[in-house]
C-alpha cells in the first residue's frame, strides 16, 4: 500500500470514527457515568491521533492528543461530566471533521483561530501546571476491570517502509494500551549480511499483550496496515494464569524450543527422524492396524486447522454493477420461462419444470445481491442525537430523542439521501411542534418534550415515523396562510390530508419570524421533492395538543421495484405497486366531467380525478370509453387519483433502466425496464404523472361536485 492509499484508507476509517465519536459525546451529556461509554470515546480519539500520525498528519495527532488529555481525566474520574464539557468535545469533533476533510482537498476547510480557540476551549479543562495529561498508560485504572491475554502474530510486507509506517509504532500503540509479557522475533526470513537491504524489513513477530481493553481497542492499532499485512489477534485468556501459559506443561521439549524461536521446525525434524514413531512401533508390534493410525492422524490434523472469518470492503460502485448484472441475468430468465410457456403448450413438461427452477434459483440469486446493499437505519438515526441537542439548546428548549427500529435495512443509496429529509422534519417538530417548556407546564406536560424516529418494514415498503409530542399542527392557521399567499382561493373545500399537503408547497410557512432553525419558507418542500425523488411519499397525521407526525414511506431499494404491467394502445407501461389501491371498471355514470376541473370518476363515493395515459403520453389507443377500459386508483402523498389505461396484463418486478443515461429524461417516467418478450416498457412515475395532469392545486378541487353530478 503506497502512501497514497494509506491516507485514503485513514480518512475513511477516521471519518466512521468521527461519526462514531460524536453519537458517543452526545450520549456521555445523559449516561455520565457508563465507564465503558467513556472508555469508547477515549479509544475513539486514541486511534484517530495514532493512526493520524502514522500517516504524517501531524496536525490532526496533535489536536486529537488535546481531545485524548481531557478525555483521559474523565476516565480518571478527576473531571466532571457537564454540559459544558460535551459542548467544547462537540465543537471538537467539528473541527476535528474540517481537518479531516482539508486532508482530502488542497484548501483548508478551517482557519487557524478556530483550531487556537477550541484549544483553549479544551485547555480549561486540564490542570493549570500542565499543558496536556499524559497518557502514554492510558487504561483505565478500574480495580474491576479483569486483564485479558491476547497473542498477536504480525506477518508485515517487506515493504512497509514504503508506506511510511514504522513497526516499532505499532509496539508503542500495543504497550499504550497494555503490557507486552512477552514477544518472538522470527528472523528466517533476514538474509546475510551482505544481502540485506536496509529498505526492507525481514522480521516477523508474535507477542502476547496482556490488558483490559476490548478486542477492538488491538484491532484499532492494526487499522490502517491489516489490508497489506497478515495480522492476526487471538484471545487467549483461558490459556493464562499470572501471565504464565498454561499450555506449556503438556508441550514437547521441542515444541517449545521453537516456538520461542530458539531453533526452527526443520531442526526438530531433523532430530525426531533418527526416532521411530509411535505410530511405526504400534503397527510392527501387532497392537494397531496401519488404517486406524491413519486414521487417527487424520482426525488430529483436522482438530488442527483453524477457520477464520474474513470481511471485506467492496467499492459501491462495483455492488451497482452487480445488481445490474443479476437485473440483466433476471430479464433473460423471463423471456426463457416466457418461452418455455409457450413450449408447454406442445407437451414438453420436462423445459418447463428445468425453466421453474431457473426462475426460482435466479430469484434467490437477486434477492441475496439485493441484501448486500442492505444495512441497518442505526447510523443514520444516530446522527440525529446531536442534531437534536443542538437545535433544542438554540431554542431554550428541553427535547430527547428516542429511536425505534434501529435494525430496519434499506438500500445505503436510499439512506443517504434521506439524511438531509430527516434532519428538516426534526428541525420543524422542535421549532414548531415542541412547546417551550413553560408552555408545557402550562399544559401539563412534562418540561422535556420527546421525539421519536422509528422505522418498520410494511408490506415490502419502509416506512420512517418522526413523531412529536408537542401542542400540533392548527390546521385553520395553515388554510388562513395559504389564502393569504394566494394558494388556495377563500371557499376551496380541502379535507384534512390535502390542509397538511399544503406544507409541503415551495414558500410555504406559519412562522411569526425568521430564525436559524426556520421560518424562511425554506424546508418541507425541500423534504417532499426529496422523497418524490425517492419515489416515496409522505403524509402528516396531528392532533391538537398532542403532537405531530411526519409518515414516509419509502421502497426498500431502487433497483428494482414491483409493478403492474398495464396496456395503453401498443404500448407497455409499469405502474409501481405500492402506489396502486385498487383497479375498476367503472360504468358509464361513473365518470362526469366538471367545467374547470376535467374529468372525475366516482370510486365506491368518492370523486377522484380521472388522468387519460393515451392523453397524456399521445398514443393512439381503441378504448377511449372508460366504461370499455380499466381505471386503476393511485395514491400519492398529495391525493388519490385514476389512470385510465386499456388493460392490466399482471404483477411485473421490473428492473429499473435509466432513460436520462441512456436517453433523455421523460416526463412522467421513472426509467424503463425490459420485459419478458425483449419489449420496452416506461415506469410510471406518479408524482411526475401528477404534475403533468393537474398544473396547479387549485385545478383538482371538485367543490359542488354532488350538486352538478344530480
Amino acid at each position: 500500500m503506497d502512501q497514497g492509499t494509506l491516507l485514503e484508507t485513514f480518512i475513511t476509517k477516521a471519518t466512521e470514527l468521527i461519526q462514531e465519536l460524536e453519537i458517543d459525546v452526545v450520549a456521555l451529556e445523559d449516561s455520565k457515568d457508563d465507564e465503558e461509554l467513556i472508555n469508547r470515546i477515549f479509544r475513539a480519539a486514541h486511534t484517530i491521533k495514532g493512526s493520524g500520525g502514522l500517516v504524517g498528519l501531524t496536525a490532526i495527532s496533535d489536536f486529537t492528543h488535546s481531545m485524548e488529555s481531557v478525555l483521559d481525566l474523565v476516565r480518571q474520574r478527576e473531571l466532571a461530566v457537564t454540559g459544558e464539557l460535551v459542548s467544547v468535545l462537540l465543537l471538537a469533533v467539528d473541527l476535528l471533521k474540517a481537518m479531516i476533510k482539508s486532508a482530502t482537498t488542497s484548501e483548508s476547510c478551517f482557519e487557524q483561530r478556530e483550531l487556537e480557540f477550541v484549544l483553549e476551549l479544551l485547555g480549561q479543562f486540564l490542570p493549570e501546571c500542565e499543558e496536556r495529561v499524559d497518557t502514554e498508560k492510558p487504561r483505565s485504572t478500574n480495580k474491576h476491570q479483569v486483564d485479558s491475554y491476547f497473542e498477536i502474530e504480525m506477518k508485515l510486507s517487506e515493504n512497509l517502509f514504503e508506506t511510511g509506517t514504522d513497526p516499532l509504532m505499532l509496539f508503542r500503540e500495543l504497550e499504550d494500551i497494555g503490557d507486552i509479557v512477552d514477544i518472538i522475533v522470527d528472523a528466517q526470513s533476514l538474509p546475510d549480511v551482505y544481502n540485506v537491504d536496509v529498505h526492507k524489513l525481514y522480521l516477523n513477530w508474535r507477542l502476547v499483550l496482556r490488558t483490559s481493553e476490548p478486542f477492538s481497542s488491538i484491532e484499532n492499532v492494526f487499522i490502517f496496515v491489516q489490508d497489506d499485512n497478515e495480522v492476526s489477534i487471538t484471545d487467549a485468556s483461558c490459556h493464562y494464569k499470572d501471565g504464565v501459559d498454561l499450555r506449556v506443561a503438556d508441550m514437547r521439549l521441542g515444541e517449545i524450543l521453537a516456538d520461542k524461536g530458539f531453533v526452527i521446525p526443520c531442526d526438530i525434524e531433523e532430530a525426531l527422524s533418527s526416532q521411530t514413531r509411535i505410530g511405526e512401533l504400534l503397527v510392527k508390534n501387532g497392537k494397531v492396524a496401519e488404517e486406524d493410525v491413519k486414521s487417527a492422524l487424520d482426525k488430529q490434523l483436522k482438530s488442527r486447522e483453524v477457520q477464520k472469518a474474513t470481511t471485506i470492503r467492496v467499492d459501491t460502485d462495483k455492488l451497482d454493477k452487480l445488481v445490474n448484472l443479476v437485473g440483466e441475468m433476471v430479464i433473460a430468465v423471463a423471456r426463457t420461462v416466457q418461452q418455455g410457456f409457450h413450449e408447454n403448450r406442445e407437451g414438453k413438461r420436462t423445459t418447463q419444470d428445468a425453466l421453474d427452477m431457473l426462475q426460482r434459483i435466479s430469484g434467490d440469486l437477486q434477492e441475496q445481491v439485493m441484501r448486500v446493499r442492505m444495512i441497518p437505519v442505526e447510523g443514520l438515526f444516530s446522527r440525529f442525537h446531536r442534531v437534536v441537542r443542538d437545535l433544542a439548546t438554540a431554542e431554550g428548549k428541553h427535547v430527547r430523542l428516542l429511536l425505534s427500529g434501529t435494525e430496519t435495512e434499506l438500500d445505503k443509496n436510499v439512506i443517504e439521501q434521506l439524511s438531509d429529509p430527516l434532519k428538516h422534519l426534526i428541525r420543524n417538530s422542535i421549532d414548531h411542534g415542541v412547546e417551550s417548556p413553560g408552555n408545557r407546564r402550562k399544559a401539563g406536560k412534562p418540561e422535556e418534550a420527546v421525539i421519536k424516529l422509528s422505522a418498520y418494514q410494511q408490506e415490502g415498503n419502509i416506512i420512517i415515523e418522526v413523531l412529536d409530542d408537542g401542542h400540533g399542527i392548527d390546521s385553520n392557521a395553515l388554510v388562513d396562510k395559504a389564502i393569504e399567499k394566494g394558494l388556495i382561493n377563500q371557499g376551496d373545500n380541502l379535507d384534512e390530508r390535502e390542509i397538511y399537503q399544503l406544507m409541503f408547497m415551495p414558500g410555504f410557512s406559519t412562522a411569526k419570524e425568521v430564525t436559524e432553525v426556520s421560518g424562511r419558507g425554506v424546508g418541507l418542500d425541500v423534504v417532499k421533492r426529496n422523497i418524490d425523488d425517492l419515489k416515496g411519499g409522505i403524509e402528516v397525521i396531528s392532533e391538537i395538543g398532542k403532537g405531530t407526525m411526519f409518515r414516509i414511506k419509502l421502497p426498500l431499494t431502487l433497483a428494482i421495484i414491483d409493478g403492474m404491467n398495464v396496456k395503453v394502445g401498443d404500448e407497455a407501461f409499469i405502474i409501481p405497486l405500492m402506489a396502486i389501491v385498487e383497479s375498476i371498471r367503472p360504468n358509464r355514470e361513473a365518470v362526469k366531467a366538471v367545467e374547470g376541473t376535467g374529468e372525475v370518476i366516482d370510486a365506491r363515493g368518492e370523486y377522484l380525478p380521472l388522468v387519460r395515459l393515451h392523453n397524456v403520453f399521445d398514443i393512439e389507443t381503441d378504448k377511449t370509453n372508460p366504461s370499455e377500459a380499466l381505471v386503476v386508483i393511485v395514491e400519492s402523498s398529495q391525493r388519490r387519483f385514476g389512470i385510465l389505461v386499456d388493460d392490466v396484463i399482471g404483477q411485473q418486478q421490473a428492473v429499473i433502466k435509466s432513460l436520462e443515461k441512456n436517453f433523455r429524461q421523460v416526463e412522467g417516467t421513472a426509467g424503463a425496464t425490459i420485459l419478458g418478450d425483449g419489449s420496452v416498457s416506461l415506469i410510471i412515475d406518479i408524482h411526475g404523472l401528477e404534475k403533468m395532469a393537474f398544473k396547479s392545486f387549485k385545478s383538482i378541487q371538485v367543490s359542488g361536485l354532488e350538486g352538478e353530478a344530480a
